[in-house]
């Protein structure tokens, strides 16, 4: 096996997993509430903040492959923690030890794998394999999902959490068998480098691409987040059951919301690409409001369809226009640092929208907090009209 095709069965495997979102309705049965669940991902977002800046500059002064290896041994361990889920206490455990080895991986991967390719003078080929990447995964995480919403549904969510786990530890050899090309460690301090990655993230043309991510990530994030618990309420009255009751389906509603679009949203190039990329920050979030105002499952799935069609869209191009923006030797520095932003604002969004939906209840959180994201998406839209737009131009788009 070649090296690149190890690498993306590492990318595939790294993003699959068992549990899928119906992990919401296993905290949920162990007793815990809702604010004591958007707590928890807060602090796990706030874990990102935290841990992405010095693991990324592992990646950049230490060894790429070294800084995932450490990821990929450390984040098996808050799996571990999980099957044992007593308390909120525990839930945080869990996460902050399953996001420092995210945090090891995250950065690392990605940088490690555009620095092989332009090794072998083919980093041009990024986008193109990129794009085969992201579709083999989003096919292979809908198979394991609904499998495990079926096994958690027939046997306990305890089955799909174990296999998770085994499926992680299988990954470390397959990564310790992937060379490392192209990579030179840097010389200057911590410090320094730190310092100067920071200030490649205030160039405009890099700032304004990461504010532009962040109206797109929040508001699918809120499309999603307690999804799983609020389209069970309305399954399990339609059907006349408990939510428990409708995991199975719930895992298939979960795939059936993600992988079409996903995959439908990856593939698609050109114009259309470029219209779903360009309308996705004022479409998600009505999507949102659409899904409260008309509470019916089919309705709810199909916004659902729409919202991840759009978001896949963007984050694609999103992800191969920012590479294309920051220079090599920083490249796995300025990725963490990215993630670190975007983990800070999450970790006050999830905080904030857990303590909103256990006072306001569900169905009122989201229409509040889709109001808002559909006002910020389209003031946002407004200013890429006038001053934003040399900055918000997908170059590599333009190309095909």
């Amino acid at each position: 096996m070649n090296w690149l095709t190890r690498f993306k069965a590492l990318f595939v495997l790294t993003y699959t997993g068992f549990l899928g979102n119906i992990a919401v309705i296993y905290y949920l049965s162990r007793g815990l509430s809702y604010s004591e669940i958007g707590l928890a991902t807060a602090f796990s977002a706030l874990g990102f903040f935290l841990f992405e800046v010095p693991t990324g500059v592992v990646g950049d002064k230490v060894s790429r492959k070294t800084s995932v290896l450490i990821g990929l041994s450390i984040y098996p361990l808050g799996l571990l923690l999980l099957l044992f889920l007593r308390s909120f206490w525990m839930l945080l455990a869990s996460e902050l030890i399953s996001v420092l080895g995210v945090s090891f991986i995250s950065g690392s991967l990605q940088a490690w794998f555009f620095d092989n390719l332009k090794s072998e003078g083919r980093e041009g080929d990024f986008k193109e394999i990129w794009r085969s990447i992201q579709k083999a995964t989003v096919l292979t995480s809908s198979f394991t999902t609904i499998a495990g919403a079926f096994m958690a549904q027939l046997w306990g969510f305890e089955i799909p959490i174990l296999l998770s786990l085994i499926l992680h530890l299988t990954m470390i050899p397959l990564a310790w068998g992937i060379p490392e090309m192209g990579f030179s460690k840097l010389e200057t301090s911590y410090t320094s480098h730190v310092i100067h990655s920071f200030r490649e993230l205030l160039k405009p043309e890099v700032f304004w691409l990461i504010t532009y991510l962040l109206t797109v990530t929040l508001s699918l994030t809120q499309f999603r987040n307690f999804f799983e618990p609020y389209l069970g309420e309305v399954l399990a009255k339609s059907l006349r059951t408990t939510i428990m009751g409708t995991l199975g389906v719930l895992g298939i509603f979960e795939v059936l919301t993600k992988t079409t679009p996903s995959y439908a949203g990856i593939a698609i190039k050109g114009k259309s690409g470029r219209l779903l990329h360009e309308i996705a920050p004022v479409a998600i979030p009505l999507f949102t409001l659409l899904s409260v105002l008309y509470p019916n499952a089919v309705f709810i799935v199909a916004f659902g369809l729409m919202a991840t069609l759009f978001a896949s869209a963007f984050t694609f191009n999103f992800s191969v226009e920012f590479q294309r923006r920051i220079p090599s030797e920083k490249r796995a520095t300025i990725l963490s640092l990215r993630n670190m932003v975007l983990a800070m604002v999450s970790a006050l969004f999830y905080a904030v929208y857990g303590f909103a939906v256990q006072h306001l209840g569900l169905r009122k959180a989201r229409l509040v907090f889709a109001i808002f994201f559909l006002a910020f998406g389209a003031s946002f839209k407004l200013a890429q009209l006038g001053p934003l737009e040399e900055y918000l131009m997908m170059g590599e788009a333009e190309k095909e």
